[in-house]
């Protein structure tokens, strides 16, 4: 399966940027959507009827589509105005789908999730790290053991490697000490800062939050994660817990006690 990505298309100048900030945040052509839900349910080996989490939905495409699937999905995001959106391109339908304000650094649930879905600029847009950890965490908490994250988000790597051949329009930097694009010029898309993470801090933060990794790629389509991909997608699980053998206490404290003590 071959999946066509809009950013690698666009003009090296500007397109590449506009996509860190704005993919989430613009309508994309069914079609587009249909062959990314399809490339991310294959990923995820989604059984029929799952529960999905889409963390930072925006206008809500992705959310409906998986719904018309026959999932069950919650579409939660920051603002009112692409919730609104998403509400109203569903209205009178039988799908089961339903939308929410929710800040990812407070995620109110626990053990609901089958699988949980990150898209940039959803994540990396708070002014610090620890802010993204608690993110990771909250989705930790949510996810059923063994339920599983995926997360589609820009390549630090690459945008450092093209910083050269890609100059930044005015109003733009990289910070190379925070990790973070910046925009000056007001917009009502995306956010203002996005701090763009290497796979390494990536994998740190997930171990952080307890969660393990599984499969990294470039693109959806499975093409190798590297250097020129300007994606990262991350496959990461909760993980089963493993039951702790049982702790004698004070009870295994009173026999060797009693045994220290013993008569000869």
């Amino acid at each position: 399966m071959r999946l066509e990505l809009a950013p690698a298309q666009l003009s090296p100048k500007t397109a590449w940027w506009r996509s860190c900030f704005e993919e989430g945040t613009l309508r994309h052509e069914s079609r587009h959507v249909r062959s990314r839900v399809e490339a991310m349910a294959e990923i995820l080996q989604l059984e029929p009827r799952s529960r999905l989490l889409d963390l930072g939905c925006g206008l809500g495409q992705e959310t409906e589509e998986f719904a018309r699937r026959g999932h069950r999905v919650l579409g939660a995001d920051e603002t009112e105005e692409g919730l609104r959106e998403a509400r109203a391109a569903t209205k009178g339908t039988s799908l089961f789908c339903h939308f929410v304000k929710v800040d990812p650094r407070n995620i109110p649930y626990t053990g609901e999730f089958d699988a949980v879905l990150v898209r940039n600029p959803s994540f990396g847009h708070f002014p610090r790290e620890r802010d993204d950890l608690r993110c990771l965490e909250g989705i930790r908490k949510s996810l059923k053991p063994n339920g599983r994250l995926l997360m589609k988000l820009v390549n630090r790597d690459w945008v450092i490697r093209h910083l050269p051949a890609a100059p930044l329009e005015p109003g733009l930097r990289f910070d190379f000490a925070s990790g973070r694009l910046e925009r000056s010029r007001a917009s009502t898309r995306g956010p203002a800062s996005l701090r763009l993470y290497s796979l390494t801090e990536l994998l740190r933060l997930l171990d952080a939050a307890g969660l393990a990794l599984r499969r990294v790629w470039g693109r959806l389509d499975g093409t190798p994660y590297g250097l020129d991909t300007f994606h990262m997608v991350v496959l990461a699980e909760r993980p089963r817990e493993v039951p702790r053998a049982k702790d004698d206490g004070e009870e295994g404290l009173a026999r060797a006690l009693k045994v220290k003590g013993r008569g000869r």
